[in-house]
């Protein structure tokens, strides 16, 4: 009898509030159709033999000891420290976790690594799920992020997220804007390294409270956008103040400037994804972006998931 076992999460990104999620804004997240899945084979050998796959192209293959996963040997791998931590962080939440087994592990991405929409957030809410143990808490042993894209990896659809004190809400929504085939997803090329931008970001000791009201609302108010103009007015809003308390101008006025529509950083500044929203038809805008040398444009249809069932 096969008693494998198989886990799946999905991507995300974060559409308000990057930064001052970190310090209590309401954010707006949206689980992707892209995602994780991992697969928990028994095996004969001793010890963990670990496979990851990015597009069915395998980029990781190492096996793991026990010991390893004990941190009695730190000198490995980057890769394989980091899963060697979140092996060793679940077993401590669950002793009977790994007991008296030996598994061949195997993830496969249907994503880009370089993307940024949750390569390490699916598999700490897959090895979650495989080892029975809280998600949150889990990635709070591995990271210091706010935990939204957890929230988004167990979602089917668009949410609000909030964390207060280290006490988490979400709540699923519908965020479905009728003019979502103007928005699309644009790829900037530059994958950002989350953890070093939430510790730099924790660093700074000021007073963010007016910002943090103004965006939370911003938050709210795009879900109820009607028209296209009142949404591009709400994210010129939301770009303004972050490009405020961050000293750093925005995506559209650095690299967009004659870019007719509006342009979201999403997620850490300067890489990983921006939101897109544009009168202009996909063809103008494919060859305007590909005119700045960014060739992956993804239409909100084959990006966000949105199962409305799950409300």
């Amino acid at each position: 009898m096969d008693r494998s076992q198989f886990y799946y999460s999905n991507g995300k990104l974060l559409i308000t509030a990057e930064y001052l999620v970190l310090k209590g804004a309401l954010s707006l997240g949206v689980p992707t159709q892209y995602g994780q899945s991992l697969a928990v084979h028994p095996n004969a050998d001793e010890g963990l033999i670990w496979q990851a796959y990015e597009n069915d192209i395998e980029w990781l293959n190492f096996k793991l000891s026990k010991e390893e996963v004990m941190g009695a040997n730190q000198d490995l791998s980057e890769e394989k420290k980091f899963i060697a931590e979140l092996l060793r962080q679940a077993l401590s939440m669950n002793p009977d976790f790994l007991d008296g087994a030996n598994f061949r592990l195997e993830t496969h991405l249907n994503f880009r690594r370089d993307w940024g929409l949750g390569s390490s957030s699916t598999l700490i809410n897959n090895v979650a799920q495989w080892a029975k143990v809280d998600a949150f808490d889990l990635l709070a042993r591995v990271s210091k992020a706010s935990g939204y894209d957890i929230a988004c990896a167990q979602s089917n659809t668009p949410i609000l997220f909030q964390k207060v004190n280290d006490k988490i809400w979400t709540e699923a929504c519908i965020f479905s804007p009728e003019f979502k085939n103007q928005i699309y997803f644009l790829y900037l090329g530059k994958k950002q390294k989350s953890e070093d931008e939430v510790k730099r970001f924790l660093a700074q000791g000021r007073d963010y409270s007016l910002e943090i009201q103004e965006i939370s609302n911003l938050s709210l108010h795009l879900l109820d956008t009607e028209s296209a103009i009142e949404f591009d007015k709400i994210i010129g809003e939301h770009e303004a103040i972050t490009s405020n308390f961050l000293g750093l101008p925005s995506i559209k006025k650095l690299a967009f400037s004659d870019f007719e529509g509006s342009i979201k950083s999403l997620g850490a500044w300067g890489g990983d994804f921006a939101m897109v929203r544009s009168d202009w038809d996909k063809n103008i805008l494919t060859n305007y972006f590909k005119s700045k040398g960014l060739n992956t444009l993804i239409p909100w249809d084959n990006m966000v998931l949105e199962d409305e069932s799950d409300l």
